[in-house]
């Protein structure tokens, strides 16, 4: 492979799914890869929706032309463009080869999965050179932009690195029936699955045999799924000590009875991720303690299932990235494109930040578009932070965002863990329900002492129960059952957050931090100054820390939100070319539904 820029991309052009805002690809994204020599550069990762402000951004490009604009656009800040490129992957019409998928290596698993276990399995080339490694790609289903037939295909892969010398095969996935459930209550996975361990309330149910789908026949999820809601809505609280344990009384009747579903969804759950683990390391003879646990696919985002597997088989260490869903699949075509490309590379993603920076902080105020509002500004200062922290959340914008849907402390709000006013002012600022967790981020250090069990968990993506002799000294990111979603961080990674809560320890002998991210319900995580000034002002934040400035603001009564809006990059072509596209391209006027 030539030396250069190369530029993967997990996008969609579809005229029809354009014009009437749906697509194939959820949680589109872009990479920017240099390469040199054998040493592989990761330069920037572009989250859709942080840059349209559509959350899980699904909407395809109209055509070959819009998407090249649009991309120009974002390789502008390099003076870069597509011509510069040695080779585009991932997205046809614009793609360069068609030698970077796996359809010829793998013809009988999809690429999309194929893409989902590299992002992790590569994702530290001296580890996948020169350890053994368990690979999982577990997800609810592939898209079809590259892999037309995907659904014809075994839908989840996983693998055997032994050395560098690798093998790839068909697993079983708990997807499915995480996607019942979500379109069953309408209701998103991340709050079902914290629903679950919130209620105390446990149906009477036999552990059943795990059910082992590879392809696209997920009837008997489907119907292991609705078999289970219905016994569980019949239940009553005359069954009380027969069917279950009784209503847990903070929470509603429903939410109990969703709580019982989740928490037989969750063992379901473990017992595929155990099954596939189990077959794999028998027939691999592989030892767990001298092997690394790789997950990717949107069910990786399942913080105790992770934990769970961790600890019941005590694996070497943990590789999965903090893009893990589907916003990652950029960064796996492109580590399965080198490696299949490649003779030899060498890349580590050895943080989470490579998203946008924004420095435009003395240009925004001098527009004085928010003058009225900004009382004070100084330098930052850690006394100064700790204590406005003490005092109330704080909005924290710093440097670089983090890749993935959860904030690692460049785009967060953060508050003080010991203070339950904290997490109930942060579930408020949030919309969210009063029971749902909010994270803590500890010095690396200083985990074992506060979590039992615990190890480094950079990316959030592990869970550990508060040790009991803290619990009562960290109410607001205790969840009720004592355990907490946790991110580790050490000075290398994050320097400046390491600082504050160091700083923080050093006052109150708490090593850590509440940290949420910076977006209101249903939006995604802020990406640009004037948004996080927008978003402090509606939800009454009073300091903002804006790239080390504390910014001190007021007047939150007078600030009209709906028409202060901010502007973002807008994907959707104008009103006037939608309605003529769309009569000459439907002039039968087919209905969305059923385009889709």
């Amino acid at each position: 492979m030539k030396n250069g820029y190369y530029l993967s991309t997990y996008l969609e052009i579809n005229k029809i799914a354009c014009l009437y805002d749906f697509g194939d690809r959820h949680d589109q994204n872009v990479s920017l890869w240099l390469k040199n020599d054998d040493m592989v550069t990761l330069v920037h990762y572009w989250e859709l929706e942080r840059l349209t402000g559509e959350k899980e951004h699904r909407r395809a490009f109209y055509d070959k032309e819009h998407v090249t604009t649009f991309l120009n656009g974002l390789l502008k800040k390099y003076d870069l463009a597509l011509d510069d490129m040695v080779e585009i992957w991932g997205t046809p019409q614009i793609d360069t080869h068609d030698d970077y998928h796996s359809m010829r290596e793998y013809p009988e698993i999809t690429y999309h999965s194929i893409s989902h276990l590299f992002s992790s399995l590569m994702m530290d080339t001296d580890i996948f050179k020169n350890e053994d490694i368990l690979g999982l790609s577990v997800d609810a289903g592939p898209d079809q932009v590259v892999d037309k037939d995907s659904y014809n295909k075994y839908l989840y892969a996983g693998c055997v690195s032994i050395g560098g010398k690798l093998e790839i095969f068909p697993i079983a996935s708990p997807g499915a029936l995480w996607y019942a459930a979500a379109k069953h209550y309408r209701i998103k996975e991340g709050t079902l699955m914290a629903l679950a361990y919130a209620s105390k309330s446990v149906a009477y149910l036999p552990i059943e045999s795990p059910i082992m789908t590879m392809n696209n026949d997920s009837s008997k999820a489907l119907n292991y799924f609705n078999n289970l809601v219905q016994k569980i809505e019949e239940i009553t609280p005359e069954d009380t000590g027969l069917l279950f344990n009784g209503f847990d009384p903070q929470f509603s009747q429903k939410e109990n009875k969703i709580g019982m579903v989740m928490k037989c969804i969750n063992q379901m759950s473990i017992n595929i991720m155990e099954k596939n683990i189990g077959n794999i390391l028998d027939k691999y003879k592989l030892n767990p303690q001298n092997t690394y646990l790789s997950l990717s696919g949107g069910f990786a985002l399942n913080c105790p299932t992770n934990s769970h597997l961790m600890n019941k088989y005590r694996f070497k260490g943990f590789l999965a990235p903090p893009c893990v869903n589907d916003s990652g699949l950029s960064m796996g075509t492109a580590l399965y494109s080198f490696y299949k490309k490649a003779d030899h590379f060498s890349f580590r993603l050895s943080h989470a930040y490579y998203g946008d920076w924004d420095d435009s902080l003395d240009l925004f105020l001098e527009s004085g578009k928010y003058k009225e509002y900004i009382m004070d500004i100084s330098d930052y200062k850690d006394e100064q932070a700790i204590q406005d922290i003490i005092d109330s959340p704080v909005a924290w914008f710093n440097d670089r965002s983090e890749i993935g849907p959860r904030a690692l402390a460049n785009r967060s709000i953060l508050a003080d863990p010991r203070n339950l006013k904290s997490k109930e002012r942060l579930n408020e600022i949030k919309q969210r329900q009063w029971w749902r967790p909010v994270a803590p981020i500890v010095l690396e250090e200083d985990a074992e002492q506060w979590f039992d069990n615990a190890y480094n968990s950079e990316f959030m993506l592990q869970l550990f129960s508060v040790t009991k002799s803290k619990v009562a000294l960290l109410p607001a990111i205790t969840h009720l059952d004592d355990t907490a979603r946790v991110q580790t961080v050490n000075f290398q990674i994050n320097a400046d957050i390491y600082n504050l809560i160091k700083a923080f320890k050093d006052k109150t002998g708490i090593p850590m931090l509440c940290n949420t991210s910076l977006n209101d319900k249903g939006e995604p995580i802020i990406n640009k100054i004037e948004e996080a000034f927008h978003f402090s002002l509606k939800k009454k934040i009073k300091v903002l820390y804006i790239n080390k400035k504390r910014i001190v603001i007021n007047n939150h009564l007078n600030y009209n939100h709906d028409t202060n809006t901010y502007r973002r990059i807008d994907t959707k072509l104008s009103e006037a070319v939608q309605e003529k596209q769309k009569k000459l391209i439907n002039p039968m006027d087919v209905s969305k539904d059923i385009l889709i």
